[in-house]
């Protein structure tokens, strides 16, 4: 039975889809380059708000608020029919792109948020060091890891740290969280993004967060 989606303006959500079998949603640097194309588009269209992304070869995260009458479900509906309609059309493929429906699970606290945008800007490192033993895990491995998701144009963790805009991400609300002094605010989300990644705090809870996304890690 399909579950009922209750979205409501002033919500905060987890986004969270990838592709269907697993299988990658992003082939090429042109791919993703075309998904922001279209999400700046499907902004103008349908107003949502979004604080945070992270989009990984066969996966993608969004912490997303309902600002308007129009809910997560008709803005993604509109940028993923396309976006599919299109890497079909590139790739000569048929058929759905992404598995099922995107996931969401509703933010009830706003403490939560914060650690929430962090776990979405760190993923791609929690995905690489599930591969790795712990045993050559090193803190010059994690920081080369957090320098790179600095760099990464396709997670929004480089705007919180005030390196580029990308008139997508609305950072001021979570960074607030941390302090009313922006400088500070970005200095200090550094900071809490390296200890989070050096403590292990996101591979100790990731598990609990996806309860809720049916298996989908």
């Amino acid at each position: 039975m399909t579950k009922i989606r209750e979205f409501y303006k002033g919500g905060f959500w987890h986004i969270y889809n990838r592709g269907v079998a697993k299988e990658e949603i992003f082939h090429e640097k042109g791919d993703y380059i075309f998904y922001l194309y279209k999400l700046k588009e499907t902004l103008k269209k349908y107003s949502v708000t979004i604080h945070a992304y992270n989009f990984l070869p066969n996966h993608l995260h969004y912490l997303i608020e309902q600002t308007s009458e129009i809910t997560p479900s008709k803005f993604f509906s509109g940028l993923h029919t396309s976006f599919s309609s299109y890497i079909n059309r590139k790739y000569n493929r048929v058929g759905h792109l992404f598995q099922n429906r995107f996931q969401e699970k509703h933010i009830e606290k706003t403490d939560y948020l914060l650690d929430l945008s962090l776990y979405i800007h760190l993923n791609k490192i929690l995905e690489k060091l599930q591969h790795i033993d712990q045993a050559f895990i090193s803190k010059d491995m994690l920081q080369k890891l957090l320098d790179e998701a600095e760099r990464d144009p396709w997670n929004s963790y480089s705007v919180y740290l005030g390196l580029r805009e990308d008139q997508i991400t609305q950072d001021k609300f979570i960074l607030s969280l941390i302090s009313d002094n922006l400088k500070k605010a970005r200095e200090d989300y550094q900071k809490l993004a390296k200890e989070a990644v050096i403590s292990g705090k996101f591979l100790k809870v990731r598990d609990l967060i996806f309860e809720d996304f049916q298996g989908l890690s």
